[in-house]
């Protein structure tokens, strides 16, 4: 088969597929490769865009599940890695909030949750793709939501997610404990990924009081006193977010990540890998 210009449009919507359900940015590209190689190799093909995300579900759980060990011997906690651009994104992704929840789910129920909730996918579609039954994946589906412990992933708006993004940063860099305390609900969640390559908690804070020692304690570091670092607006999978930039190395320190819940801070996200930060540019 020929990679006609129809078939090169569906690089995007083949990449989303493959980057929700692995949260790895270059292992999601080398997917999008393996798939045209693969419609390359192909002699009949009725439905070129269920043939070609069926082969990036299937390539991306095999892939997870080789990743299993991994990931479980990573030190501290494994984060996706963020999709970092300096405007908005425009492929379709979940934003980075649901993506960090993915991780509760196992590979057959992240595809199905990937396909309905970020693409809208009937579930005629779905199933075509995946090579369930639609009532299973209505039930997949359900068994997602439940472990998410929502109906359905929030509309996140985005004025509302640098209001509170840069609010956060602002209250933080200022040492303003009150602020913080303002911004933040009571049942705060943070988490932090390392990756054993620069220091981050190695386990998740819960509560209030936990998550403002830990922020109150990064304030206080010499390197934070002596201001080598800076705030920088990006977007996140689409979102509104920050990059810590340190001055003196020249290089991103950390990418920094908001979820909200109404008027409140509810987790805080924070990537320090630096395997994980880079700044991307659209898709072709």
């Amino acid at each position: 088969m020929e990679l006609t210009k129809e078939i090169l449009a569906l690089r995007p919507y083949i990449f989303s597929i493959s980057y929700n359900m692995l949260g790895m940015v270059e292992e999601a590209e080398d997917i999008v490769q393996d798939v045209f190689e693969k419609w390359l190799a192909a002699k009949e093909v009725q439905n070129a865009k269920a043939y070609l995300a069926r082969i990036a579900v299937n390539q991306s759980i095999n892939r997870l599940n080789d990743l299993r060990k991994t990931r479980e011997n990573y030190v501290g906690m494994w984060l996706p890695e963020p999709y970092i651009t300096l405007e908005p994104e425009p492929v379709p992704t979940l934003e980075y909030g649901i993506l960090f929840l993915l991780e509760r789910l196992n590979p057959n129920e992240r595809a199905v949750f990937i396909l309905r909730e970020s693409f809208s996918e009937e579930y005629g579609s779905i199933a075509d793709i995946t090579g369930f039954s639609a009532d299973n994946c209505r039930q997949l589906l359900h068994r997602a939501h439940e472990k998410l412990g929502r109906s359905k992933p929030l509309q996140v708006d985005p004025e509302k997610q640098r209001k509170f993004t840069e609010a956060f940063l602002i209250a933080l860099h200022g040492q303003d404990r009150s602020e913080l305390e303002n911004l933040l609900c009571h049942d705060i969640e943070l988490f932090s990924d390392g990756g054993g390559k620069r220091a981050a908690a190695l386990k998740p804070l819960f509560g209030l009081q936990k998550v403002l020692k830990f922020l109150m304690g990064v304030t206080q570091l010499p390197e934070t006193q002596e201001n080598q670092f800076e705030y920088r607006p990006v977007y996140v999978n689409g979102q509104p977010a920050a990059i810590i930039f340190n001055l003196t190395t020249n290089e991103m320190d950390s990418m920094q990540y908001v979820d909200l819940e109404d008027q409140e801070i509810t987790r805080l996200l924070f990537v320090r890998n630096p395997d994980k930060l880079k700044i991307r540019g659209k898709l072709n």
